[in-house]
């Protein structure tokens, strides 16, 4: 990180801040946007609010860096970002910005699930940037890349403030589909043939949206197996096969992470989070926590 940069620590009110598409919207200074449903604005060091309060956005969100550089943290892990990087953040993933330099800047794009389901992109076409959001939230793209994106954003953002009522939405799905493909094609470039979609990475896609749906009450493979009509010995190894990591191990992170995102920010006692995460009493809870963390959930909760 450069010398000249400056470190961004939150203030005393810990807590998580939940944004929505429409808070964005509203609260942005150069912002242009789609009903609730899709923007686009530009951050800089001096108008980031995930530099004050860890956050959460209810949407899908994609930032490309223009200028400067930055350290951001993604689900409690670090990434460094600099120039001609695009970052993927998944819907509820816990964003802060640990540290920025002084001239940073970024374009963000935020889109919401129904949006998504709008513009009807073929599941095993989205499937390796669906991937990125959740397992490489970082790619690295060359100048080229970065002005052709810039170009179909000013498209967009034309389209969004055009007086062309008829067609408009028609234009501006056309066109955040055409950059949806192209970040989908720089995304595959960065990928070894034998890496790219098949069928098992359609199955694992599907895994990980119903994880999404169900971990806060089921931590059985059996389960996620059952809902996908296949059995738990094959989805375990599709699983593996796809990302390296069990169906078990993918549904614990899934379940530490949020139960740290509760302990953290919700202000529940460790007893109303045990409930929540449907385990049967809080002593069960804590040696969960506690095997796959190392500390204790009062501890963890305590920690700053």
């Amino acid at each position: 990180m450069a010398e000249n940069g400056k470190t961004m620590r939150g203030n005393s009110r810990e807590g998580l801040h939940k944004v929505s598409i429409s808070r964005i919207k509203k609260e942005m200074s150069d912002v242009f946007y789609l009903s609730d449903d899709l923007v686009i604005t530009t951050l800089t060091a001096d108008k980031n609010t995930t530099s004050e309060y860890p956050t959460t956005i209810d949407g899908f969100t994609a930032i490309i860096m223009m200028a400067g550089e930055a350290t951001v943290s993604i689900d409690m892990q670090n990434y460094h970002v600099r120039p001609n990087m695009i970052v993927f953040f998944s819907p509820d993933s816990i964003i802060r910005t640990v540290k920025c330099s002084s001239n940073a800047a970024a374009y963000l794009l935020a889109f919401s699930k129904s949006f998504v389901n709008e513009i009807q992109i073929d599941l095993s076409t989205s499937l390796p940037v669906y991937m990125r959001f959740g397992k490489a939230p970082l790619l690295e793209v060359q100048q080229q890349d970065v002005d052709e994106i810039r170009q179909l954003f000013q498209l967009i953002k034309t389209m969004l403030r055009s007086d062309k009522e008829r067609y408009r939405h028609e234009i501006i799905r056309t066109l955040f589909t055409t950059a949806f493909y192209l970040i989908t094609e720089i995304n595959l470039r960065e990928q070894p043939e034998e890496q790219r979609q098949g069928r098992c990475e359609v199955l694992f896609n599907e895994f990980m949206s119903l994880l999404q749906q169900h971990n806060k009450r089921e931590r059985n493979v059996s389960f996620y197996a059952k809902q996908m009509n296949i059995t738990p010995k094959y989805l375990s190894s599709v699983v593996k096969e796809v990302s390296g990591k069990t169906a078990a191990r993918w549904i614990d992170e899934s379940v530490i992470l949020e139960a740290k995102a509760l302990l953290k920010y919700s202000g529940m006692s460790i007893q109303e989070i045990s409930y929540h995460l449907n385990f049967s009493t809080q002593s069960f809870f804590g040696k969960y926590f506690k095997q796959h963390t190392g500390t204790s959930p009062s501890r963890y909760k305590r920690r700053r």
